[in-house]
């Protein structure tokens, strides 16, 4: 089965375009969409104002999300190509559907390429085959201002892929602009991407996160085919899972490659940004809380609190617009190290918080755009309580990992784009086994990915990408080491598809 945990991340990796220019939406698998056409519509703009490769937001395109989808200096937001209807007790302005509904198409043929079929895979249906992933998911993405500093996105999935297909809301928020003082705080609050702000945000990728095959129910969690993003976002921790009373349902096991907390696809919560030297100023910050559950072994449904801390410096070298970004975000209670001993679950004696940080930088000049971030977690070495199985204590655990992430985009012209990523992880978490096999299971995966992006017109892009693991192979410990490590399994991801934004 399919990680529910991707499943969010396919719906919730289609929104971060947000701003002038974008094109429509509608998502199909794991589209990543990030463009709100309607506001093109709104301000009649040109897509370049606010992008430099869609769904890559320009300079202009980053303030004019910061400041609520409101031009930057401007509250707007009220009337700004809208109708004023007068009435006993005020004037009330409205927009016109056109200019805040937005829909993306996108389809894909795949084709993975592995050193070993597993009998785990098998079982799975997964093969060295073409598939087409046609359009099973629509996204309709409703954004734009109620009136002058109030801001909201609401995002609408109508999922065929659901076993009871129906129409959810992934992400909702409002976002309260201009407080205090122009531009000195912005409060977003509900469900939303948290590191929308950061020099290499989770969602705006140009090459889009294709999900995983794994079985996350399970421990441990069989992966029969890891998912391909930006490793840098992802957990990097082995061994983990969200505490006993959640075993047999989707997101027991946390997946070392699943993208988490800061990075997460969503989180619910509040969120405060802004620039105290007002409009213009070099400096950017964002404080943040986000409310999740504790993993908890004795099934007790307890609210955990995450904070994170991001600053941000924007400045400009020669011709290029640069900026760098740092950020901290705790997770208490976030997770439980856990041990399969010949079928019986071991849990450490105490749940361990998750710690994170990074560092992320940007420059775009001419028709390059180049960014990359560095981010590293840490957790708690775990301790077995009494009368636990004896072995557990022998298990070999690495507090510390950390993963890389480095892109570079050419637009050669109007209709061609050529794009590189570079994808590197050395996971912590659980390294060997209590018994048995001295082979880690940590290990290292790193991904090329060439991609060629042609656009016949604005709204549509043709591209063909690949991803190429350069890691060499490695044995699995579980099941005495027979196995492919599924860091190492996949060798090779051929891919050709379409984006159509309307």
């Amino acid at each position: 089965m399919r990680s529910n945990i991707f499943s969010i991340m396919r719906r919730g990796a289609a929104t971060g375009f947000l701003s002038i220019g974008a094109m429509s939406m509608f998502a199909i698998d794991m589209g990543v969409v990030e463009a709100v056409p309607a506001f093109a519509r709104k301000y009649e703009a040109n897509c370049a104002l606010c992008h430099t490769n869609v769904p890559r937001l320009a300079p202009f395109g980053q303030q004019f999300k910061e400041n609520g989808y409101q031009f930057p200096g401007t509250a707007d937001g009220g009337s700004q190509a809208k109708r004023v209807l007068d009435g006993p007790q005020g004037a009330v302005t409205l927009d016109d559907m056109s200019k805040i509904m937005a829909v993306r198409i996108r389809a894909d043929i795949q084709r993975p390429s592995f050193r070993q079929e597993t009998d785990a895979m098998k079982d799975d249906g997964v093969r060295e085959q073409v598939g087409i992933v046609a359009p099973q998911i629509i996204n309709f993405y409703f954004a734009g201002t109620a009136k002058e500093n109030l801001g909201f996105l609401l995002e609408a999935e109508m999922n065929s892929e659901e076993e009871d297909p129906g129409v959810v809301f992934d992400r909702a928020f409002v976002t309260f602009s201009n407080l205090g003082k122009p531009g000195l705080a912005n409060v977003q609050v509900g469900t939303f991407d948290p590191s929308g702000l950061y020099a290499f945000p989770t969602h705006r990728q140009q090459i889009n996160p294709i999900g995983p095959k794994a079985d996350d129910t399970v421990f441990p969690a069989t992966v029969n085919q890891i998912p391909l993003l930006p490793l840098a976002f992802s957990s990097k921790m082995y061994g983990l899972t969200r505490g006993s009373a959640l075993a047999g349902q989707e997101d027991f096991a946390i997946l070392p490659f699943e993208p988490l907390l800061y990075n997460a696809p969503t989180q619910t919560g509040v969120s405060i940004h802004g620039r105290p030297g007002g409009f213009g100023s070099g400096f950017l910050y964002q404080l943040g809380m986000a409310v999740n559950d504790k993993a908890n072994i004795d099934g007790t449904k307890e609210n955990r609190y995450d904070t994170y801390i991001m600053g941000r410096y924007d400045f400009m070298v020669g011709a290029a617009s640069s900026q760098v970004s740092a950020f901290y975000y705790n997770a208490p209670d976030a997770a439980i190290s856990t041990l399969n001993m010949n079928g019986t679950l071991v849990y450490a004696d105490q749940a361990t918080d998750i710690n994170r940080w990074g560092i992320g930088a940007r420059a775009q000049w001419d028709e390059w755009d180049v960014y990359a971030t560095y981010i590293a977690d840490s957790i708690d070495t775990p301790t077995w309580a009494t009368g636990q199985p004896g072995m557990a204590a022998n298990s070999v655990w690495e507090t510390d990992g950390a993963g890389f992430s480095a892109e570079a985009d050419w637009r050669m012209n109007a209709n061609w784009m050529l794009g590189l990523r570079y994808d590197w992880m050395a996971p912590g978490g659980l390294k060997t086994l209590p018994m048995g096999s001295t082979l880690p299971l940590n290990v290292d995966a790193s991904f090329l990915a060439p991609i060629v992006k042609y656009y016949p017109s604005p709204n549509i892009g043709l591209y063909a990408r690949a991803h190429v693991n350069l890691e060499s192979d490695k044995k699995n410990p579980i099941g005495g080491g027979v196995d492919e490590q599924p860091a190492t399994n996949l060798q090779n991801m051929l891919t050709m598809g379409i984006d159509m934004a309307f």
